[in-house]
């Protein structure tokens, strides 16, 4: 991480001069990799500016449909009832920056980027009342943010001498596995004035890994397998509970 943090400031010694202005930001982890008893991750960010500014990241990803359904009561039993379905939706969001929000640039801007929870775009085709599609909106989010997937708080990001920043992406351990963006803004005066893109992929490793894709491209053999050692394990127990 050393290396990569020194080769930063070596790209901002020698690059030449130019109108747009300079930022550079790398991880300290390339992918975060999720193995049998993993408990969640934390991947520092760090990088350098060019003179003062407003640093912003957004960590997103990955887009998928979510499904947010309405428990209702039939006869005394709950069950579920009326469902919207919000398109490419992100399974995580989280956001740091060097100040609050509403410090560092106006709410038009802020939204047409999409930097923050209320302001990430969710589509859906439904036919409801806009009041009634807020109202799921807002269940989603509340979901997302009960499994640690959604922060609306703002993390804190580190800046030194106006010129080094530093901050810490936390990953819950049921953090969704995929492709993740994370995007660094410079801003100046309340705009954009560069900003830095870098994929960022989860994903299952080892042992894990394995049974995840055989459970996903071999679907019958592996669903085969699954109750051929239920029946193994019920089997077992009976023979167990039988000699006791």
């Amino acid at each position: 991480m050393a290396a990569r943090f020194l080769f930063i400031l070596v790209v901002f010694a020698i690059a030449p001069p130019a109108h747009a202005q300079r930022l550079a930001a790398d991880l300290s982890s390339k992918e975060v990799a999720i193995s049998t008893g993993f408990s969640g991750a934390e991947l520092l960010l760090f990088g350098a500016t060019e003179g003062y500014g407003d640093i912003v990241v957004t960590v997103v990803g990955p887009l998928r449909n979510e499904v947010v359904r309405r428990k209702q009561r039939v006869a005394g039993i709950w069950v579920n009832g009326a469902s919207v379905t919000f398109y490419e939706a992100p399974a995580y969001y989280r956001i740091a920056a060097t100040r609050p929000l509403k410090e560092i640039a106006p709410p038009g801007v802020l939204e047409k980027l999409q930097i923050g929870v209320d302001r990430i775009e969710l589509s859906t085709h439904s036919k409801r009342s806009p009041a009634e599609i807020l109202a799921f909106r807002k269940a989603l989010i509340r979901n997302k943010k009960s499994a640690q997937l959604y922060s609306e708080d703002v993390s804190d990001i580190r800046l030194v001498r106006d010129l080094l920043f530093r901050s810490t992406i936390p990953f819950p351990a049921t953090v969704p596995i995929g492709e993740y963006q994370v995007t660094v803004y410079l801003f100046k005066n309340g705009k954009p004035v560069s900003s830095q893109k870098t994929p960022l992929p989860v994903r299952k490793v080892g042992m894990e890994a394995q049974i995840y894709n055989f459970a996903h491209q071999h679907a019958a053999w592996y669903g085969a397998i699954a109750i051929l050692i239920a029946l193994v394990a019920g089997w077992l127990a009976g023979v167990i509970f039988r000699r006791a």
